[in-house]
């Protein structure tokens, strides 16, 4: 009987050790250990919204600032990561797009204006009606009803999950997968019907897919961005450039012809910049893995994963395209550009390394491009999870940790500017989601505002499984590091992109104005799965890190969202709350 005792304990304390958090295969300098963050209050972030909320009135804990805006802040970000059948989101880029709206109003400084509501896709709405998983996700997410309904399946679905923008009298849900989807600006429902109805096309101007990180030029009041798409047939990986009116969101060209570049294989581009004179892609040498591209045919791997960097690769290429190829009204536009054969595209090779995200470019006085980039050394797209990969113990494990560089590239040389501090490491700190005053675009910039770790990080940012959830904002001096200045927030508490709100009155375009911002971040609570909103104001020396101004909660939680908007000017009847 003892024995028997003996090995039911072991048995107990075993199932105890699988069950319970660990940090066992996190390297020692690991920032989930070293930070002190808590990673199963991350991990506990990744679930479903509860819930959508028509327009509701919030009433704030406090006024807002006097010369606080009038503007909506909207937000997009996967936020169903469970079907109704259970079954699961394997990564939250395959999860349902909900857009998050917060109007001010300067007439009302105690009041907000709050709405939520999921992107109505043709996949969520087949979701919801048949109560699981109507299609494959790109990342791997399955369909309902096991390995036959996944075979064979090659299509994905569109998650309208990535970004928002509002224009004119409507938003723009964006995910670089398909086509923008076209909503209300108020209730933030479809303007064209639920489903493929809510699609568009800018008037004809996209055939394919479209980018969710467009850029935004100030001088012309335009946006310019891309769309991407392989063919596997010619193995054939097209990029087409896109510029649009600010306010209508169409396009100005008048001969109908989309520029674009060719490349044999599909590259990794989910982000580019911009500056007066040049669109600025990062391109990695890549290739199609021949196994993973089997699996995800026989749906048990997602498209993504097939994509592969070819780790025995050397350099990287910064292409730098003049925009006068994309002017219609330039005698040197062109249709079909030659990347690595033009003379007038510039590229330039610098060591191999990895960049989801850039902060800004920008022309200095030499006519040199200088640009600031969220760098990691290594990273593998993997799209064969058998659970969730938020549920793995070390969902970090083939990541490198990140570093915000700054490069400056010798045009008339066509090379990177070495020695004299080039490049110029800004921050170690895992910084990621680098974001600026949507009106310093394109134009010379001194800060910078990333999410980063909660304490500093000492780690070598060639080995990977170093990285970790960050759980703290900064305020980043590009002209002098020593200024930096950073807010962590409880261990358990997880800060979203920042949106960066001019003060009323405040020209941030103008040097000596350039902090004159207040800054948004939603925080969400993995403890006690709530989310609150904290405005912090960022100018000057010393202000920052004394915390927010003013914090309040919202009524609903909300999962990590992904990146956002601020409409200036752009307002609505509160009504009653």
């Amino acid at each position: 009987m003892m024995a028997i005792i003996i090995l039911l304990l072991c048995y107990v304390s075993h199932v105890l050790a699988l069950s319970a958090p660990s940090t066992q295969h996190f390297l020692p300098n690991s920032p989930v250990i070293t930070t002190g963050v808590d990673f199963a209050a991350w991990k506990n972030c990744f679930r479903n919204c509860p819930f959508e909320l028509e327009p509701t009135v919030i009433e704030l804990p406090d006024v807002l600032p006097s010369d606080f805006p009038t503007g909506t802040i909207y937000r997009n970000g996967h936020a169903r990561f469970c079907a109704d059948d259970e079954t699961p989101c394997l990564h939250p880029f395959d999860a349902d797009g909900m857009i998050l709206a917060m109007t001010f109003d300067a007439s009302k400084p105690s009041k907000v204006l709050f709405r939520n509501k999921f992107v109505e896709t043709e996949g969520y709405i087949k979701d919801k009606e048949m109560g699981g998983m109507s299609q494959r996700g790109l990342f791997g997410t399955k369909k309902s009803g096991g390995f036959m309904a996944n075979l064979f399946q090659m299509d994905y679905k569109h998650v309208a999950n990535t970004n928002v923008i509002h224009c004119g009298d409507s938003l723009y849900a964006l995910w670089e997968g398909g086509l923008p989807y076209l909503l209300d600006p108020l209730t933030l429902r479809n303007k064209n019907g639920r489903g493929k109805a809510g699609l568009t096309d800018l008037d004809g101007l996209l055939s394919d897919n479209f980018s969710a990180h467009p850029r935004y030029d100030p001088a012309r009041k335009t946006y310019v961005n891309f769309g991407s798409v392989f063919d596997p047939i010619k193995s054939e990986f097209r990029v087409s450039l896109y510029e649009v009116d600010a306010t209508t969101f169409r396009s100005k060209r008048k001969n109908g012809v989309t520029p674009n570049f060719v490349l044999d294989a599909p590259a990794l581009i989910h982000d580019f910049i911009l500056t007066t004179n040049y669109c600025i892609f990062f391109i990695n040498d890549t290739r199609i893995n021949a196994m993973s591209a089997i699996k995800a045919m026989f749906g048990s791997a997602g498209f993504a994963g097939s994509i592969e960097v070819d780790k025995d690769a050397e350099h990287s290429n910064i292409v730098l395209i003049p925009r006068s190829l994309l002017d219609d009204k330039e005698q040197d536009a062109v249709s079909d550009i030659d990347l690595f054969h033009d003379e007038r595209v510039t590229v330039v090779k610098m060591d191999r390394h990895f960049a989801f995200h850039y902060a800004n470019a920008f022309e200095d006085m030499e006519g040199n491009v200088v640009f600031d980039t969220v760098q990691m050394d290594g990273m593998e797209l993997a799209a064969d999870f058998k659970e969730p990969f938020w549920q793995i113990e070390n969902p970090f494990r083939d990541v490198s940790p990140t570093r915000l560089i700054r490069y400056t590239v010798d045009i008339q040389n066509k090379k990177l500017a070495i020695g004299n501090d080039q490049p110029k490491v800004l921050t170690t700190r895992l910084p990621e989601f680098p974001s600026i005053p949507r009106d310093i675009s394109t134009r010379r910039h001194r800060y910078i505002y990333p999410l980063v770790a909660r304490k500093k990080v000492n780690v070598n940012p060639k080995t990977s499984g170093l990285g970790g959830p960050v759980a703290a904002v900064a305020k980043i001096d590009s002209e002098d590091t020593t200024n930096n200045q950073y807010f962590s927030f409880e261990p358990y508490e997880f800060p979203g992109e920042a949106i960066l709100v001019p003060k009323a009155g405040k020209t941030v375009s103008l040097p000596s104005e350039e902090d004159a911002c207040y800054m948004l971040v939603l925080v969400t609570n993995g403890k006690d799965l709530t989310t609150d909103v904290a405005i912090f104001d960022v100018e000057g020396d010393q202000v920052f890190e004394e915390g927010p101004i003013l914090r309040f909660p919202l009524p609903v939680f909300t999962p990590h969202l992904l990146h956002g908007s601020f409409a200036e000017g752009v307002t609505f009847e509160f009504g009653e709350s």
